[in-house]
């Protein structure tokens, strides 16, 4: 197996390439953490009260196993998430107008948030975005490339589901940024919309993604998404700090990073436990979807320091893909820019 690419036009030669560069990329990812480091940074064991912006924190098994398992408390961390918190944008949003020093978003997003300027760091990639393109099966689409001017719905343009799956699609040179008419529809709206024919398709993520499939399995099916290949050793929902914060007092960061690493390697071994954590805050998904989710979700990879950097640089090329980034700018340096090590830097 070779080296990972560091250099932007290897790198880009990658993403335009084989699928199974990519997946020799997850690979090396995956080899990484079977040895994690020990950090050489520790917490310093002061009680610390922060709050969280975190995207639907009431159905994060992370989060909820930080808190009802007291990995928190363990840090002597009491973390408070902010509320109504739907997505990534209101968690930037929250932290530009410094209601928390802390946010997770995903990549995608927040990469075009620090290429305009936002003074933060990434910190950790928590976990996938187990996203999904859900296609009606009276629409006769079969490929992606059959999706070129049909209608799609997205329940929330603020996430970043829309974005994957135009990345996803340039990759195998679709346009689909401007060759597919996306709606903006409500989950309550979507049902209705299938029956009537008003829409082809759906991208969202879980819990909704995975409620709308095993709900309405008679209308639609899943064509692609990001829990296969190499895209299930990809990290998405990414914790960062704004710089201020971190500069006042690093070691907070240190001790919450080492709370949800902790958390998230007890909800891949406990993910039973995990569901029964999220089902009471969800009246569409009861114990046992939710522990069929779970099961078919990737293994949750906390990823920091060098995987964290190569992940980011891959996110950064993707977004030159689609012309999000200015074409030809070092993505391995923004990766560098965008991202810190809290617990061996």
């Amino acid at each position: 197996m070779s080296a990972p690419v560091s250099s932007p036009i290897s790198r880009r030669a990658l993403l335009w390439g084989a699928g199974g560069c990519a997946v020799a990329g997850g690979v090396v990812l995956l080899t990484r953490h079977q040895h994690p480091r020990a950090p050489r940074k520790q917490p310093d064991g002061v009680y610390r009260k922060l709050k969280v912006g975190w995207p639907e924190a009431a159905m994060s098994p992370v989060l909820a196993a930080a808190l009802e398992k007291n990995f928190f408390a363990q840090y002597n961390l009491d973390v408070d998430p902010l509320p109504n918190i739907h997505n990534g944008q209101d968690a930037l949003t929250a932290l530009m107008q410094q209601k928390t020093a802390y946010a997770l978003a995903p990549a995608l997003t927040w990469l075009q948030h620090l290429h305009a300027g936002l003074p933060a760091h990434l910190i950790m990639g928590v976990h996938s975005g187990s996203r999904r393109l859900l296609v009606r099966r009276s629409s006769g689409i079969t490929r992606l490339d059959q999706l070129m001017g049909r209608t799609i719905a997205v329940p929330d343009m603020n996430a970043a589901d829309k974005l994957f799956f135009c990345i996803m699609m340039r990759r195998k040179g679709m346009d689909a940024l401007n060759n597919i008419n996306w709606v903006d529809l409500p989950l309550q709206q979507i049902e209705q919309a299938l029956h009537d024919q008003k829409i082809d398709a759906v991208v969202t993520h879980d819990p909704d993604a995975w409620i709308l499939l095993q709900n309405h399995a008679d209308l639609l099916y899943e064509l692609v998404g990001s829990d296969t290949g190499h895209y299930a050793a990809r990290t998405s929902l990414i914790l960062g700090v704004a710089d201020a914060a971190q500069e006042n007092d690093p070691t907070a960061a240190t001790a919450l990073v080492l709370a949800l690493r902790d958390a998230s390697l007890w909800v891949n071994t406990h993910r039973d436990d995990a569901a029964t954590l999220i089902t009471d805050n969800a009246a569409d998904l009861p114990a046992t979807s939710a522990r069929n989710m779970l099961r078919n979700e990737p293994v949750i990879h906390p990823l920091l320091g060098r995987s964290l950097r190569e992940q980011i640089a891959q996110y950064c090329d993707e977004l030159q893909l689609v012309g999000m980034m200015a074409d030809g700018e070092d993505s391995a340096a923004l990766a560098r820019r965008y991202t810190l090590n809290v617990l061996h830097d």
